[in-house]
């Protein structure tokens, strides 16, 4: 069901954390993912950070490298609960001096997971306690299963529901534990934005572990937009078969999707298969690529 979304006037997305700084870059890599949204719509203007990485000393060193002044942030928004997406979020809120933020994300955020091979390696929030210390640092909880309209233009789209064949299940072996036992992960937090401006719709997802087709299918859904302008994010293709990759990259085409911008978890292979068949509208993230609508 489509909700009523605006048009933004003009969106500047700034990759502020990746597992790739780009070359001859003064910016910090590091694994994981952060995204800073600028949103102006309606004679209003947004500052939205989608998602905090492993660790707030390189996210807070390249935000000062590029001029970006921690309490100028709006509001977060977490893509979902594995370490280098939420490890840098108690650090970034400390920054900002006590300043009340609101913090956007799936109500199973706070959960523990962990991976069983090669070894047993927890890959959940760092801290047991992330509700209570963001908290306690000025966040607040905005927690929602549904999409939820966060500005002119801007939805947070709740959780993706599986729908494509190749995407029912979740390429990355995960496991949490639910009433006792060990269960797969089937990370239905795995949330994502979507951006409705003139020129098309803008997808951005941080790990795509709910599959980006999925995603970009909801996306549109939404917003009942018909081109997609950009999707940019990590795609988690990077423990994909090449046939899924084929699959992804068939139903981006059939999908109008005009332009890929995939870093962190997408892999070289895909990544490769992707500017393949993309050529110029093909881009590789790196820490302070910047792209404006």
């Amino acid at each position: 069901m489509a909700l009523n979304v605006e048009a933004a006037d003009r969106v500047k997305a700034i990759v502020l954390a990746d597992d790739y700084t780009g070359y001859g870059s003064p910016l910090w890599a590091q694994h994981g993912f952060s995204l800073l949204l600028e949103v102006e719509a309606e004679k209003d203007r947004k500052l939205i950070l989608f998602d905090a990485a492993s660790h707030h000393e390189p996210l807070l060193f390249n935000m000062s490298q590029l001029g970006i002044s921690p309490s100028t942030i709006s509001l977060i928004v977490l893509s979902h609960h594995h370490y280098d997406h939420t490890g840098g979020l108690l650090g970034l809120l400390q920054k900002m001096g006590g300043k009340e933020v609101s913090l956007i994300a799936h109500p199973e955020i706070f959960k523990q997971s962990f991976k069983l091979e090669p070894k047993l390696r927890f890959i959940g929030p760092k801290s047991e306690r992330l509700r209570e210390e963001a908290e306690a640092l000025g966040g607040c909880w905005k927690l929602s299963r549904n999409p939820v309209k966060l500005f002119p233009g801007v939805v947070f789209t709740g959780e993706i529901e599986r729908v494509t064949s190749f995407e029912r299940e979740t390429t990355l072996k995960a496991y949490t534990v639910k009433n006792g036992k060990i269960v797969r992960d089937r990370l239905e937090d795995d949330v994502s934005l979507a951006v409705n401006t003139r020129q098309g719709l803008l997808v951005f997802s941080a790990c795509s572990h709910a599959g980006i087709i999925n995603i970009v299918r909801k996306a549109k859904a939404l917003t009942g937009a018909e081109k997609v302008k950009a999707v940019l994010g990590g795609f988690h293709l990077v423990d994909a078969s090449t046939q899924r990759i084929k699959q992804t990259i068939k139903a981006l085409k059939e999908l109008n999707v005009e332009n890929v911008y995939a870093g962190h978890c997408t892999g070289l292979k895909a990544e490769c298969m992707l500017l393949s068949e993309f050529g110029e509208n093909f881009r590789k993230l790196h820490c302070g690529f910047t792209v404006e609508f």
